[in-house]
C-alpha cells in the first residue's frame, strides 16, 4: 500500500509541476476571464487537444499582443520607406516693420545733402510659398529600411515563438488533466474493488468461513484507499483549473475531455525523428540569428554616415511689400528656384569609427552566444528524445504488467472465494493491479510531455498546424 500511495503521490507531484511551469503572465492575463463565470446554467464543453490548442491560440492575450506587435513594426517599415518619397511643404508669412532697417550712405553720394542714414523696406511684408525636396541618393535611407525589415522579421518570429510555447504549455496542461482523470478512475476502480471485497469478506465472516483478521484487513484497506481517492479527485480539480486558466474558460463551463492518454499514438514522432535532430526551426535560435542579421545591418546604417547624400529641392514664392493695406493695389512677385544639394561628410571626430567598433563587438558577442545556445539546445533536444525513448520502452512493459496484474487479480479473487487462497494474496493482487495501471498512465504521460518538449524545441507546433 505504501508503494502504491508513493506512486500516486509521484503522479500528483508531476501534475503540480505542470502547474508551476505555467508562467506568471499567463495566469495573470487569463485569470480575469476565468472569473467571469456564468451564473445558473452550466454549459458543457467537449474538449480535445486540438480544440484546446485552437482556443488558446485565439483567446490568449499574449498571442494577441504578439500579433499587434507585427502590425506596429509594419507601420514602422512604411514610415522608413516614406523617406524615399518627395516632401512638399507650404508656408505663409506676414511681418510688420515697426522700425525699419537703416543703411548708411556716404555724404554727397547722390549730390549735395545726400547720404547719411536711409530707411529700407516697407511697413508690411507678405510671403507665401511652397518648398519641395526629393532624396536622389541616400545610402542611410536604404539601410534604415533594411533595418526595419529585420524588425518585422523579428516580430513575426517572436509571434511564432509565442505560439510554439503556448501550444507546448497547453499540451502539457491537457495531458496533466488526462493523467489526473485516468489516475482518479484507477483509484475509483481500486476503491470499488476494495469495497466489493469488503462486502464479500463480511458475508463470509458472518457465515464463519473466514477469520476476523480478514474482515479487519478489508476494512483497513478501504480506509487506506479513501485519502488517495480524495487526493486524486483534488488532482483533477487542480489540473482542470490550469486548463481553464490557459484557455480562459469560465467556471460555469463544464469541461468534458473526449479522449484519454491511451488515445494518442505514441512513438510516431519518435520513429520519424530517430535519424537526426534538426534545430532549423527552433524559435530561440531563429530569433538570435535574426538579431545577428539585424546588427550587421545596423553596422551598415552607421557606415552609411560616411557616404555623400544627394537631394533635389525647389522653391516657389508669392510675395509683396507695401506701406498700406490696400490689397488691390499690391504688386506681387513670384520667384521660382530649383537646385540639387550634395553633402559630403569630411570629418566628424572619429565618432562613426567608434560606433562601428561598438556594433562589431556586439556582433561577436551574439555569435558566441549563438554557439553556446546551440550546444545547450542540442543537449535539451537529445535529453527530450532520450526521455521519449525511455518512456516508450516503459509503456510496452507497463502494458504487459497491466495484463498480468489483471489476470493475477482474477486468479487471487477466485482462490480466495474457493478458500484455497488468503486475503493477503487478494490484497497484494489488488495493490499490484492498481500500481500497474498507475505506472502505465505515468509512462504515457511521461512520453507525451517529453514529446511536447521535443516539439517545442524543434519548433514543430505553430499556427500553420493549428
Amino acid at each position: 500500500m505504501k508503494k502504491m500511495r508513493f506512486s500516486f503521490m509521484k503522479c500528483f507531484c508531476r501534475i503540480k509541476s505542470v502547474r508551476r511551469s505555467l508562467t506568471f503572465w499567463v495566469v495573470l492575463g487569463l485569470m480575469v476571464p476565468a472569473l467571469n463565470s456564468a451564473a445558473g446554467n452550466d454549459e458543457v464543453l467537449p474538449l480535445t487537444l486540438d480544440h484546446a490548442i485552437e482556443i488558446a491560440l485565439s483567446e490568449n492575450p499574449m498571442i494577441k499582443i504578439a500579433d499587434r506587435e507585427i502590425e506596429r513594426v509594419d507601420y514602422s517599415l512604411r514610415t522608413a520607406r516614406n523617406a524615399l518619397l518627395p516632401s512638399l511643404n507650404a508656408e505663409g508669412n506676414f511681418s510688420r516693420n515697426f522700425k525699419k532697417q537703416v543703411m548708411y550712405l556716404p555724404d554727397g553720394i547722390f549730390g549735395p545733402g545726400s547720404g547719411g542714414a536711409m530707411e529700407m523696406g516697407f511697413d508690411n511684408s507678405y510671403t507665401a510659398g511652397l518648398t519641395a525636396s526629393l532624396p536622389l541618393f541616400s545610402y542611410s535611407i536604404y539601410q534604415n529600411i533594411r533595418l526595419t525589415e529585420h524588425d518585422v522579421a523579428l516580430a513575426i518570429e517572436s509571434a511564432r515563438a509565442s505560439r510554439v510555447n503556448m501550444v507546448s504549455e497547453v499540451r502539457k496542461a491537457y495531458f496533466g488533466l488526462l493523467l489526473a482523470a485516468d489516475s482518479y478512475r484507477v483509484m475509483s476502480q481500486s476503491m470499488e474493488n476494495a469495497e466489493k471485497n469488503l462486502e464479500d469478506v463480511r458475508k463470509m465472516f458472518n457465515q464463519g468461513m473466514v477469520a476476523e483478521y480478514d474482515l479487519i484487513r478489508s476494512e483497513v484497506q478501504v480506509r487506506n484507499l479513501r485519502p488517495s481517492l480524495l487526493q486524486a479527485r483534488n488532482g483533477v480539480r487542480m489540473a482542470e483549473l490550469m486548463v481553464r486558466v490557459l484557455l480562459g474558460i469560465d467556471e460555469g463551463v463544464v469541461i468534458v475531455t473526449e479522449d484519454d492518454l491511451e488515445s494518442y499514438n505514441e512513438g510516431s514522432l519518435l520513429h520519424a525523428n530517430s535519424a537526426g535532430l534538426d534545430l532549423t526551426n527552433n524559435p530561440d535560435l531563429r530569433q538570435l540569428n535574426l538579431e545577428i542579421n539585424r546588427m550587421h545591418t545596423q553596422f551598415q546604417v552607421i557606415r552609411a554616415q560616411r557616404f555623400p547624400t544627394l537631394a533635389a529641392f525647389g522653391n516657389f514664392q508669392y510675395m509683396t511689400q507695401a506701406n498700406d493695406f490696400r490689397f488691390s493695389n499690391y504688386q506681387w512677385a513670384n520667384p521660382i528656384m530649383a537646385g540639387i544639394q550634395l553633402q559630403i561628410p569630411v570629418f566628424n571626430g572619429f565618432s562613426i569609427r567608434n560606433q562601428e567598433q561598438q556594433v562589431s563587438i556586439g556582433i561577436e558577442q551574439m555569435q558566441m552566444q549563438m554557439e553556446y545556445m546551440d550546444r545547450n539546445i542540442q543537449m535539451q533536444l537529445q535529453n527530450a528524445y532520450n526521455e521519449m525513448e525511455t518512456a516508450f520502452d516503459q509503456i510496452e512493459s507497463n502494458r504487459e504488467g497491466v495484463r498480468q496484474a489483471e489476470r493475477g487479480y482474477v486468479i487471487a479473487q477466485t482462490r480466495y472465494q474457493t478458500g484455497s487462497g488468503t486475503f493477503l494474496e487478494l490484497n497484494d493482487a489488488e495493490m499490484a493491479l492498481t500500481q500497474a495501471h498507475l505506472n502505465l498512465n505515468q509512462s504515457l504521460y511521461d512520453f507525451l510531455t517529453a514529446e511536447s518538449d521535443y516539439r517545442r524545441i524543434i519548433g514543430m507546433d505553430d499556427v500553420a498546424n493549428h
